[in-house]
């Protein structure tokens, strides 16, 4: 990244590119450097938009849902990347619609993923945990992101969808392939010729079923919002989002986490110690450790905020990790703090988007970690550093996470 231009009268200026490798292995020192310098900066990169990297600004901007439009879509694009992704998720209701659409969209699935609906899950999220640890607790070493909080997500999401669960390892490679790139070993338009055929066929398979199940699909695709059916491409983009949801951002989130404990292992004496401290951990991490960088959203008119003069039809990237580690609005931001109030963090976005799945993200989150402390208390990495995605402009996340532990026996041999 160049030096911020910041000439008077001008706009202040970045070639920052999130979906550059440098990005991923710097985020934090550049989003300091943006925070102190220019929190409302322009990024030349990637057909030019803003970057809000402050708290304040990117707090205002989530709320406004009639300035910054989020209908004209949620992503920054990369034109270096062959564009197969992007006519896939031109539609991702609930994220790519405005108000009053965004909350009669978000009510098709809400009972699915409400707290009450998380916390009945949780028996079978800790049944799948359990099975997953105890594939490989008597070796004392394993990729805990590739054994663990990959697959769970995936096939808790893939059960709450009613696909075929034991698929969840060709579903995470065609999702992290559309995510992050070519690096998992599958390009994005044979990821994107896959994804359409099985989220298709899912669709003409329950389109069949009488009476409809009563399920996320089938709230989907039996759903009425604006007094009117699903158009097939708002249902096809509501299906893929949940598979984006379930499988990257809740492993990313613990893997981050699994870091941090490695590093610090009194974090995990403390939970360890205090497990009543496991909710507002829970959040400190969210706000610490954010998996998801931000989303985007379009300026619908001409406008001054925060000093800067935006333009209708410019992207504007709401960089929630950013946010996070505003210094003007959390104190000693760069460390973790398993105590700390009051904790507003953005990692879930705020408003009419905020995030469909938090719930069951904080539920299956503190799953993954209680389960990892009571099992496996004496984990650390192999590694000064994990295998982290090279694109993190969507999601900052290990790829593979090597950890060692004392050897333990099966639950079934408890």
């Amino acid at each position: 990244m160049t030096e911020v231009e910041t000439t008077t009268g001008r706009r202040p200026e970045t070639d920052l590119n999130i979906h550059r490798p440098e990005f991923g292995r710097r985020n934090y020192e550049i989003y300091d450097e943006l925070r102190s310098r220019c929190p409302v900066a322009w990024s030349t990169a990637n057909g030019g938009h803003w970057l809000l990297t402050d708290y304040d600004s990117t707090f205002e901007a989530t709320r406004d849902d009639d300035l910054f439009i989020s209908s004209l879509g949620a992503g920054i694009p990369d034109p270096a990347r062959v564009d197969a992704e992007a006519a896939l998720t031109q539609v991702l209701p609930p994220i790519h619609t405005d108000p009053p659409l965004t909350a009669e969209m978000r009510r098709l699935t809400v009972k699915f993923l409400s707290p009450a609906a998380a916390d009945q899950l949780e028996p079978e999220i800790r049944a799948i945990a359990t099975e997953l640890i105890d594939a490989f607790i008597e070796r004392g070493t394993a990729d805990i992101v590739g054994e663990l909080t990959t697959p769970l997500p995936a096939r808790v999401i893939l059960r709450l969808l009613n696909f075929d669960e034991t698929r969840w390892p060709e579903w995470v490679t065609i999702i992290h392939s559309l995510i992050h790139g070519d690096e998992v070993g599958m390009d994005r338009v044979t990821a994107g010729g896959a994804v359409q055929q099985e989220i298709g066929r899912e669709m003409a398979r329950r389109a069949q079923l009488v009476p409809p199940p009563d399920d996320l699909v089938g709230a989907i695709l039996t759903g009425t919002a604006a007094g009117r059916p699903l158009t097939n491409e708002e249902k096809f983009g509501y299906i893929l989002l949940l598979l984006f949801g379930g499988m990257d951002t809740t492993s990313g989130l613990t893997g981050n986490t699994l870091v941090e404990m490695s590093r610090d292992p009194n974090l995990k004496r403390q939970l360890v110690e205090r497990p009543e401290l496991m909710r507002s951990a829970t959040e400190e991490f969210l706000r610490h450790s954010t998996p998801t960088q931000g989303l985007a959203r379009v300026v619908s008119r001409d406008a001054e905020f925060h000093g800067q003069q935006l333009k209708e039809g410019e992207r504007v990237l709401l960089l929630w990790a950013s946010a996070n580690r505003d210094p003007a609005a959390f104190s000693r931001p760069a460390e973790v703090d398993l105590e700390r109030q009051p904790n507003r963090h953005l990692a879930f976005g705020v408003g009419q988007h905020r995030c469909l799945g938090s719930n069951l993200a904080r539920t299956m989150f503190r799953v993954m970690i209680s389960e990892i402390l009571e099992r496996l208390p004496d984990f650390t990495m192999l590694d000064d550093e994990p295998v982290r995605f090279d694109d993190a402009g969507a999601v900052y996340a290990p790829r593979r996470l090597a950890v060692r532990f004392t050897p333990g026996p099966r639950s079934d041999q408890c």
